[in-house]
C-alpha cells in the first residue's frame, strides 16, 4: 500500500473512509495480535509483503453468516491429504464443498475491503474469501490487467446457448518493435502464450505518435477441422495455428498500410502479449441461473455502469482452475475498490504512459466477485460491508473473436 494511507482525508469537516483494496494472500499460519484478534498470516501475492489480517466487525444484513478468521483455520495438510487419497475430482468436488472456508497454510485467501491500520501496521479487511484451499488446489493470478468483457449469445436452430471469458494482459512483457522482421519475432512470442494463465493467445498492437495511439486485438487464429468426424477418431474439432502461422497471418491481415507504419522514426509499435480464459461451468452456470443472466456485466469493468458493451482493463486478481491444457476462471476482481479502467489504447507499459479511461466509484455500485466454484454459502461475501452479495451482480464474458481495430 502507498505511504499516503496513514493520513485519512478529512472534507468539510468529516473524516472520509480510508482507501481500501483487494488483494490474493498467500497463507503462511494463522495467530492473534496483540489485541488478541484472530489474525491470517501470508504473504501478499501482488506486492511480496509479508503481512497479518485481522477482520473488522460486520456490521452489514446479509443473510449468510460471514466466515470469521476462525472458521479458516487449518493445520499444514489438513485438506490436501484428503484430496490426494479420493479418486475422482467430483468426489474432491463435494468434499471441498463441506470443508466451507478452511485453507491450510500454502492455500490463497482473497482479502476484500482491506486497509492497513495506522497504528499496528496490521490489515484491516471487510471480508475474507477462501481460493485456492491448498497449494496445489487452483492458480491465483494476483496482478494482471484483465477486462471482462460484453457476453455473447448465439443460436443454433433450436439450440441457444452463451459464451463467456475475460482477458488478460501482459503490458510488463510489452516489446517495442522498428521492422517487421522484429514484428514477426515478437508476434510468435506473444502468440505462444502467457506463462501463468492458459487459455486462447492474444495480442495487442498498438502504434502510437506519442500523443494519440490506436491498437489492433488479435486472438490465436483458428479453425473448424474438415476431417474431425471421419475415419480417424482422433481429429480435433478445431486446428490452432502454430505462433509462426498466427504472426504471418496477422501481418498479412493488416495490409499494406499497416505495414508502411513499421519502423517509421515518428511513430512506436509495440506487441502486448495476452490470454483468453473461459469462465468455469459451475459458475457460468449460476449466472444462467439468474434473470438478468450473463447480461449484468460485473460493474467493476464498465466504462458505463448502465452499458455492458464496452468494458476497460484493469489491475486485477483472477481465480483460475486447470481443464486440460487451459484454464477457466471462477472468479475475478479489480485489485481497487475504485478501479481505474483502461482502453486497450491507452494501457500503461514501460514504454508508453497510458492513462485511464475512467476511474469507476465501486463505493456504492460494488463489484462483487463471481462466486468460486468450490465455494459455500459462507464463502459468498461481498465486497462491501454494507452490500449483501449476489453472484448475479458480477459476470464474465466473451471475448474477441476476430482483430478489432480501436478508433
Amino acid at each position: 500500500m502507498s505511504k499516503l494511507d496513514a493520513i485519512t482525508e478529512k472534507v468539510g469537516g468529516r473524516a472520509a473512509l480510508p482507501p481500501t483494496e483487494n488483494f490474493a494472500l498467500l497463507v503462511t499460519g494463522y495467530g492473534q495480535d496483540d489485541q488478541n484478534r484472530d489474525t491470517v498470516q501470508g504473504m501478499r501475492l501482488d506486492t511480496g509483503e509479508e503481512i497479518s489480517v485481522v477482520l473488522r466487525a460486520y456490521r452489514g444484513t446479509t443473510k449468510a453468516a460471514r466466515a470469521e478468521v476462525k472458521d479458516f483455520v487449518a493445520d499444514e495438510g489438513e485438506i490436501s491429504a484428503i484430496m490426494k487419497s479420493l479418486p475422482t475430482d467430483e468426489m474432491r468436488r463435494q468434499v471441498l464443498k463441506g470443508i466451507k472456508a478452511k485453507t491450510e497454510p500454502g492455500g490463497t485467501i482473497i482479502v476484500q475491503r482491506a486497509y492497513t491500520e495506522r497504528k499496528t501496521g496490521i490489515v484491516n479487511a471487510g471480508w475474507l474469501q477462501s481460493a485456492a484451499k491448498y497449494a496445489d488446489h487452483c492458480k491465483i493470478a494476483s496482478n494482471v490487467m484483465v477486462r471482462v468483457d460484453p457476453p455473447i449469445h448465439k443460436r443454433e436452430g433450436e439450440r441457444e446457448y452463451s459464451s463467456a471469458s475475460a482477458t488478460v494482459l501482459a503490458p510488463q512483457k510489452a516489446q517495442v518493435v522498428r521492422s517487421e522482421e522484429e514484428l514477426k519475432a515478437a508476434l510468435k512470442t506473444a502468440f505462444a502464450g502467457l506463462e501463468d494463465v492458459k487459455g486462447r493467445p492474444l495480442v495487442l498492437v498498438r502504434v502510437s505518435d506519442g500523443t494519440n495511439a490506436k491498437t489492433i486485438e488479435y486472438p490465436l487464429p483458428i479453425k473448424r477441422n474438415p476431417e474431425f468426424g471421419k475415419a480417424d477418431a482422433t481429429q480435433p474439432l478445431y486446428l490452432t495455428a502454430t505462433p509462426g502461422q498466427a504472426a504471418t497471418k496477422f501481418i498479412n491481415d493488416q495490409g499494406e498500410d499497416f505495414k508502411a507504419l513499421i519502423g517509421d522514426p515518428d511513430l512506436q509499435m509495440e506487441v502486448i502479449p495476452g490470454t483468453v480464459v473461459q469462465i468455469g461451468p459451475q459458475a457460468k452456470a449460476s449466472f444462467e441461473n439468474k434473470n438478468d443472466g450473463l447480461d449484468a456485466v460485473n460493474a467493476g469493468y464498465r466504462f458505463v455502469k448502465d452499458d455492458p458493451k464496452e468494458a476497460g482493463f484493469t489491475a486485477s486478481y483472477i481465480i483460475l482452475h486447470a481443464v486440460g491444457d487451459n484454464q477457466v476462471f471462477s472468479a475475478v476482481e479489480p485489485l481497487s475498490n475504485k478501479p481505474p479502467l483502461y482502453h486497450p489504447r491507452d494501457v500503461s507499459t514501460a514504454f508508453y504512459r497510458g492513462r485511464p479511461t475512467v476511474v469507476q466509484d465501486s463505493k456504492a455500485d460494488v463489484a462483487h466477485p463471481v462466486a468460486v466454484e468450490t465455494a459455500s454459502p459462507a464463502d459468498a461475501a461481498p465486497a462491501d460491508d454494507e452490500v449483501e452479495f449476489d453472484v448475479s451482480d458480477a459476470v464474465a464474458a466473451s471475448a474477441p473473436s476476430a482483430p478489432r481495430p480501436r478508433p
